[in-house]
């Protein structure tokens, strides 16, 4: 048996990272499900999150000896069940749960219930919930309304609450997560695929539209609280205001495009005439697109209500009727959706919800203006995605990077060899005042380039440039990387939305050209006076 003493959220994470690559290691041949790797995913968000506490709770908290020392009893837990022979017996009821995303290599917490009822051998009926916007990070979790176990009692239902790397509106790397967890609740706890109920409340009611609509035939039914789901309906835009370019990032995200194929889907939506976070004229907007197509799809208008009097119908009569029936039985799919699990329609964001590393372009690894502004990205990545992301010096990939990873080099291409190299390979010529790709020409002085093409290590993976100007400084952290396209040259202006507005903007086709948007800005998303917090929500 090991034994260990942990006294400082640094050593924690260290002897937690120690022990959990030895058992990685171990497992790595290891039939699957093995719950080894669950394991050591919770003994590092444990560790994880003691050093969160440390580092950006500790002034504000006047218990935090408290907190930590329970996380350190829950990391201590999950290393001593890793050096057992033997799985250790789920526990009942509510607990922190993770699982390492391959993407960024970190520890991505869920919240989950299982009800007393539960066993291993019966598949459980799932409830998925997805949180609402706030300040929500690894130690700071969403959990879902403790009253709704109440009805999960009632059909012996388990909960799943997926943190979806914070406020991502559930879109990208947020949904990636979603779909995650759910394959993590049927492996680890045998919850029944075809009962699965997505629920979702403000942001996760945005969510619960998007996720539904794009990927209906994983779920039973939908219950969407508070939530919208058109782009131009929340911004008062038609989509020939914004430039191609935009339209087809918003198009792919966005639910309204995909309604049709909730076509049986059982859905209730609920909102409050009065919600002022959320219009009642959003939450119908959406609702209205999904009619033609669905027509046992219910809409409830709340009189008076206001953005949280949706959350009643968890308990009330009329939703708990809705929700014991749609956890009861299997309704039928004739439709299986094509489109990918994360899927944003630029290959750029794609790459990002794949493995990938940040790399400082430069041929000198003691390049200490490289490694500040690779640092500086690796630290929007974290306020983006909730975790620190691999990064590496040029000089310093390794052939299992290189191989293995998509790569995004931070740099210019008169410093960086494997930048310069990318370039020639991709017709693009840049000089002190003009970057050249293909047969357009664009001003460089005080603009950016993001570049995407296939790696040159691996043709399966994919290289990403960023040149010049910093990206999204104006953008939430939040949403950083909603919407860039393959290819973009931007300037330090930015449109309503806080993007950075566009000389130059496409995507790359398969055959390695350029599908360029014309125009690439738009009057119609210029600057405006003022917006409301929840535009940017």
């Amino acid at each position: 048996m090991i034994k260990f003493s942990i006294y400082r959220p640094c050593a924690a994470i260290a002897v937690a990272w120690a022990v959990c690559s030895l058992f990685t290691a171990t497992i790595a041949h290891a039939a699957p499900p093995d719950w080894r790797p669950w394991e050591a995913a919770r003994a590092r968000i444990h560790a994880d999150r003691m050093v969160i506490l440390e580092r950006q709770y500790h002034p504000y908290m006047d218990n935090i000896q408290g907190v930590l020392d329970q996380e350190q009893a829950n990391l201590k837990d999950a290393l001593r069940n890793l050096c057992a022979d033997t799985r250790p017996e789920p526990r009942l009821g509510v607990r922190i749960d993770a699982y390492i995303s391959h993407t960024d290599d970190s520890a991505q917490p869920f919240v989950r219930y299982l009800p007393p009822q539960w066993s291993p051998d019966t598949p459980s009926p799932l409830i998925v919930y997805l949180h609402g916007y706030a300040p929500f990070d690894r130690f700071n979790l969403p959990f879902f309304p403790s009253y709704l176990t109440n009805t999960a009692l009632q059909v012996s239902a388990c909960i799943a609450v997926p943190f979806a790397r914070g406020n991502t509106d559930f879109q990208g790397i947020g949904e990636v997560d979603v779909i995650r967890v759910m394959d993590e609740m049927r492996q680890r706890y045998n919850t029944d695929p075809r009962r699965v109920v997505l629920i979702g409340h403000s942001m996760g009611g945005m969510g619960a539209w998007s996720v539904a609509a794009r990927h209906p035939h994983l779920f039973n039914a939908v219950m969407v609280l508070a939530g919208r789901g058109d782009f131009y309906v929340w911004h008062k835009l038609r989509p020939d205001d914004l430039p191609p370019w935009q339209r087809r990032l918003v198009d792919t995200q966005f639910a309204s495009v995909w309604v049709h194929q909730m076509k049986n889907l059982p859905l209730l939506a609920l909102h409050g005439t009065s919600d002022l976070l959320v219009s009642y004229e959003q939450g119908k907007a959406i609702f209205e697109q999904l009619k033609p197509h669905n027509q046992q799809a219910e809409f409830i208008p709340i009189a008076n209500g206001d953005h949280w009097d949706p959350l009643v119908y968890l308990t009330n009569d009329v939703g708990r009727t809705w929700l014991t029936k749609q956890l009861t039985t299997t309704n039928k799919h004739d439709f299986v959706s094509r489109i990918g699990i994360g899927e944003s329609g630029s290959r750029l964001q794609n790459a990002l919800q794949e493995p990938f590393v940040f790399v400082g372009g430069t041929s000198e690894s003691t390049d200490s203006t490289v490694r500040r502004n690779l640092k500086a990205r690796a630290h929007e990545w974290a306020g983006f995605a909730q975790a620190t992301p691999r990064i590496v010096m040029e000089p310093d990939l390794t052939p299992s990077y290189t191989t293995n990873l998509n790569l995004f080099v931070f740099g210019e291409p008169e410093t960086s060899p494997l930048i310069k190299r990318v370039f020639d390979e991709n017709n693009i010529s840049v000089t002190a005042e003009t970057y050249r790709i293909g047969e357009r020409s664009f001003p460089r002085d005080g603009n950016g380039l993001w570049f995407t093409a296939t790696s040159p290590f691996n043709t399966n993976r994919t290289v990403v440039v960023q040149c010049g100007l910093r990206w999204g400084a104006s953008l939430p952290q939040n949403h950083l990387y909603d919407r860039i396209p393959d290819v973009i040259v931007y300037t330090e202006a930015v449109d309503f939305y806080k993007t950075n507005i566009a000389l130059g903007a496409g995507f790359i086709n398969s055959d390695g050209t350029i599908d360029w948007s014309d125009p690439a800005t738009t009057p119609a998303i210029r600057p405006r006076s003022s917006l409301p917090l929840s535009t940017l929500k």
